[in-house]
């Protein structure tokens, strides 16, 4: 049998809860009248009007108190799912992520071909729990080759630092294939604007330098030895906790040799929240920050450490970021 407060849960949620609300007042005029009846003796009216206080506060604060302890009971629920998910998440942090390279580079190299360049992510594919795209190297917006110009960036600039300080040489040039043309290759590199700008920090007291940015040229032979690509393995099982796995391996293009590969899993902290009006992409939001960036990755993850990484590889330098 159902409880009182499901039925009238059931009514307030029906279209008959009009007709409920009229009785209701029919109820308690009916009430009043014979309280206040002077035949009545004190003792009957004020049994009327304890009546009248019973029926309101069943009657009105049923259905509130069953609406805060549905919210009690979703607001569990959701901490037990988010508790799970991050239990399976270490789980598989513990299984077989990290960075490892199986055979360093014969000579450092100054060059590297990006075997699968990635296309721009859609709004619609970042609120996508079963989005396989990349989620642990980050997920771009953008036309046409903005992504790759900016994924070749991270390879090409200078600056990049390991943590004990010393600077990781960028490549010289990075080859991809065309998009729409596969038979087609561009190589890009870093070439000034003719814009003068502040230096480091963009402080008023850094110095002008010259404003760089990845262009791009076609090419005929790619010329790079050593290539990198990646690859989504997230499982059905991985993506129902908000959880994605991806590899990015390093190939010697002469060999086809896979010489290093990082295994990286990313959970989604929001578990798909768009939060209330902020416009949140899930698979854009999460994570950031060094807290955000250790507790939501493994390996653990910063701004353009994938590319740092394959720098050190390709320079054959230890990676101890």
């Amino acid at each position: 049998m159902h409880k009182i407060s499901d039925l009238l849960q059931i009514v307030y949620l029906s279209g008959y809860w009009n007709l409920l609300v009229i009785l209701n007042w029919v109820l308690v005029g009916l009430i009043f009248f014979i309280a206040l009846r002077k035949k009545w003796s004190w003792k009957v009216r004020g049994t009327c009007l304890g009546l009248i206080a019973a029926y309101f506060t069943f009657g009105m604060f049923v259905p509130v108190y069953n609406a805060k302890t549905e919210k009690a009971k979703e607001r569990t629920e959701q901490r037990a799912y988010a508790q799970g998910a991050y239990d399976y998440f270490y789980k598989k942090c513990a299984e077989d992520s990290g960075r490892f390279v199986y055979k360093p580079v014969e000579t450092p190299q100054d060059s590297v071909y990006m075997m699968k360049p990635r296309k721009a992510a859609t709004y619609q594919e970042l609120n996508d729990q079963f989005w396989m795209g990349d989620p642990y190297a980050g997920s771009h917006l953008g036309k046409g080759d903005d992504v790759v110009k900016a994924e070749a960036r991270v390879l090409l600039r200078g600056g990049l630092v390991k943590k004990g300080g010393d600077v990781i040489p960028p490549v010289s040039f990075v080859e991809a294939p065309d998009f729409v043309d596969q038979k087609r290759s561009w190589r890009y590199t870093m070439k000034p604007t003719g814009r003068m700008i502040q230096g480091y920090g963009r402080s008023a007291s850094a110095p002008l330098i010259p404003e760089m940015r990845a262009d791009s040229d076609p090419v005929e032979v790619i010329q790079s030895r050593y290539g990198y690509t990646w690859d989504d393995l997230s499982t059905l099982e991985d993506r129902n906790h908000w959880v994605a796995k991806s590899r990015l391996q390093i190939v010697d293009l002469k060999t086809n040799e896979v010489i290093a590969e990082r295994i990286g899993y990313v959970i989604e902290e929001g578990f798909g929240s768009k939060g209330k009006g902020s416009g949140r992409s899930p698979w854009m939001s999460t994570g950031g920050g060094d807290y955000g960036w250790k507790r939501n990755y493994c390996p653990y993850k910063a701004d353009s450490i994938d590319g740092k990484w394959m720098l050190t590889v390709l320079r054959n330098i230890p990676f101890d970021y």
